[in-house]
């Protein structure tokens, strides 16, 4: 059920200590969300608490004083607001949550919510997969209302806007998503100074290492796509972290002959991520193949996640879930 920013607003404001929570390893629109939403919520008044698990881009320059460090007691806030995943599962919280029916948790994401799923009474979701990113779906919310969007907020909301489009440059960059750009950017956004730090270049033992992954690539000419894997002893023994091989999916995905790519990537917890990536040009839906392995998505960019490990054998190699 959608819901407006003034209902939304009058729940923050009979708030005494509201959540924000966003998925595990959140990238520039989960951090822009997030950010953008604690700006909000300061401005009316109320001190929001926000909860980031996991690595996320250092460049982005969001320090610790503005987040909490450690595993939050999800009880003991009475407003929950999750931003940039409709899983529970992804922010951490998924027990906790479900038996905290009280708490109102409002849901603001551009991702496909998972089919047959439901929520509690307590949960307002607003989902729309036709956004580029959830910070496009905040700034919807505001414009709608005619609210004041700070330059503060409106920096924000062009990160996530900014990171999600990949620089503009990916096939959900649309005229009418370039309009609501040219508005930010009249808010005083500083445009060098955000896709410098979301897009930081890459060291060269780190070009080098991709240059292996793209070397080491297999096509399968059967089912039309393109693969490669990263085990998490080879980053430790690089000093390579899962932030710098982020975006290899996508030059996977340059391959002609292939109708989409697969990055699968195992890490220290025992769990293996798994990126797809495929074009408008292509044209192949690659949230399909996700939602079969219980993950989720776009149409073009989708991804999943598995208890599990990569096994190499020899030029080949396979997940072994646990």
């Amino acid at each position: 059920m959608n819901f407006t920013f003034s209902f939304l607003e009058e729940q923050i404001k009979h708030s005494r200590k509201p959540l924000i929570l966003t998925h595990v390893d959140p990238d520039g629109d989960a951090l822009g969300s997030v950010m953008a939403m604690r700006s909000l919520i300061e401005e009316a008044g109320v001190k929001p608490y926000v909860s980031l698990v996991g690595k996320f881009n250092s460049g982005l320059k969001v320090s610790e004083k503005d987040y909490l460090a450690s595993k939050v007691d999800l009880t003991e806030y009475d407003l929950i607001i999750i931003l940039d995943t409709n899983s529970l599962v992804r922010a951490d919280a998924e027990t906790v949550l479900i038996n905290s029916i009280r708490t109102p948790v409002f849901i603001i994401d551009h991702h496909l919510k998972k089919e047959g799923h439901t929520f509690p009474k307590n949960f307002h979701l607003l989902i729309n997969p036709d956004a580029t990113a959830t910070c496009e779906i905040i700034y919807d919310l505001l414009e709608k209302e005619k609210k004041t969007i700070s330059n503060t907020v409106a920096s924000y909301l062009f990160l996530g806007i900014y990171t999600d489009s990949g620089g503009f440059f990916h096939s959900n960059t649309t005229p009418k998503l370039l309009r609501k750009v040219k508005k930010l950017l009249k808010k005083g956004v500083l445009f060098k100074n955000i896709t410098r730090s979301a897009f930081k270049g890459k060291n060269v033992h780190v070009l080098n290492f991709w240059g292996e992954k793209i070397s080491n690539a297999v096509y399968n000419p059967r089912l039309k796509f393109i693969f490669s894997k990263i085990n998490q002893k080879e980053l430790d023994q690089k000093s390579i972290t899962h932030e710098e091989v982020g975006g290899l999916a996508n030059l996977l995905n340059m391959s002609q002959e292939a109708l989409f790519s697969l990055l699968l990537t195992d890490t220290d917890e025992g769990k293996v991520k798994g990126s797809l990536r495929s074009s408008e040009r292509k044209g192949f839906n690659v949230n399909t193949v996700s939602r079969v392995m219980g993950g989720g998505g776009h149409r073009l960019a989708a991804g999943f996640e598995l208890a599990g490990k990569i096994v190499d054998k020899g030029k080949n190699f396979y997940v072994k879930q646990v």
